[in-house]
Parts: structure tokens; sequence; C-alpha cells
């Protein structure tokens, strides 16, 4: 099933469901809260990382990391 998502619409919710959570969400509980597919929720985090709206924090005691927002866009919205 393909939902057609756009970079503007993840964006928002990414930063909603951050802005909530300032110490970082792990991509399982981002996607929980947005309600957007794991796998997608990945490409566009991705995306958010490259143009340094959100940096990701790697936790030595798990396999994953904590993503949050970067500074400059906690008044994005």
């Amino acid at each position: 099933m393909h939902y057609g998502y756009n970079f503007e619409e993840v964006k928002q919710k990414v930063f909603s469901a951050l802005s909530q959570n300032y110490a970082g969400l792990s991509v399982i509980e981002l996607a929980s809260k947005t309600r957007i597919n794991r796998m997608t929720q990945t490409k566009y985090l991705n995306l958010l990382l490259t143009q340094g709206l959100i940096r990701k924090k790697k936790l030595e005691q798990l396999m994953y990391g904590i993503w949050i927002r970067t500074l400059h866009t906690l008044n994005f919205l």
C-alpha cells in the first residue's frame, strides 16, 4: 500500500514528535508517534539529518540511535 508522503508532511510530523521529547526518540518510537512506517521514517530522517535539521546520537548499549532536533530548529514550526 502506497501512502504518498511528501517531505514537508513528514518533517512536520517528526518535528512535532521530537518537540514533545527533548531527550530524543528512537525510530521505532517516532514511527509509533507519527504513524509512519519505520522504513519510510528512516528515509526521511536521513534527509533531515543531511540538511542539519536533526541529529542522531548513537547509544553504545543499543543497536540503534536516538534522533534529536537541533537547536536552531526548535522554533521552526
